[in-house]
């Protein structure tokens, strides 16, 4: 019987301390897309035909469905901390939200990363690609993004500009970011930027 008592501790000892480390890993991530629209080195900049973007094995999050989350189900609206920064690039005419979500997931080596899928579609805009978040001795962000005009934007640059500029209607961010959990931090491009925060659960 005692044998059998401490097998038993043993095991929820054991168990318990695999639910804290699940646990340690698990982190809200919230990302902020907005496009720029002031066309700001738009005829400045060689910007090369670039191809669709590469979203193999990227995973949508969820849709929340109550507490608990699970990995990979998006926050609900009231446990997104960008809200207020989102609704004034909304009243900017010079910006365009284009995506504002949040979702659990673990974190862990970059090896074990899986990319999560962002896409959108609004007024004048495609977005599509995805980001992979790691961890080694910091957090690690790295988004693949890519930005499509729906021919607005090349069209009016085809009519006021008479040189051979190249026009694109579509441009990748692509980036790798060293982050701080609990930090916004901001990944600018001419086109687009991005605001981003990876807080542990529980933050």
């Amino acid at each position: 019987m005692p044998g059998l008592l401490q097998r038993t501790l043993t095991l929820v000892t054991l168990s318990s301390l695999t639910a804290m480390a699940s646990a340690a890993n698990l982190y809200k991530v919230e990302m902020l897309v907005f496009a720029n629209q002031n066309g700001i080195g738009v005829n400045e900049e060689y910007w090369p035909d670039i191809a669709p973007a590469d979203v193999s094995g990227a995973v949508f999050p969820r849709s929340w469905d109550g507490y608990p989350l699970q990995a990979f189900e998006e926050l609900p609206r009231n446990d997104l901390r960008l809200s207020a920064d989102a609704s004034r690039l909304a009243r900017s005419s010079e910006y365009k939200v284009l995506y504002h979500s949040g979702w659990l997931q673990s974190i862990g080596s970059k090896s074990q990363a899986r990319p999560v899928r962002i896409k959108a579609s609004t007024e004048g805009y495609e977005l599509d690609g995805s980001i992979s978040i790691y961890r080694n001795r910091f957090l690690h962000a790295q988004p693949s993004l890519q930005l499509s005009s729906h021919g607005s934007m090349q069209q009016t640059l085809s009519e006021t500009d008479s040189s051979d500029r190249y026009s694109p209607a579509a441009w990748l961010l692509q980036d790798a970011r060293r982050m701080r959990s609990n930090e916004i931090h901001y990944i600018d491009h001419p086109h687009m930027g991005v605001l981003l925060i990876i807080r542990p659960v529980g933050n």
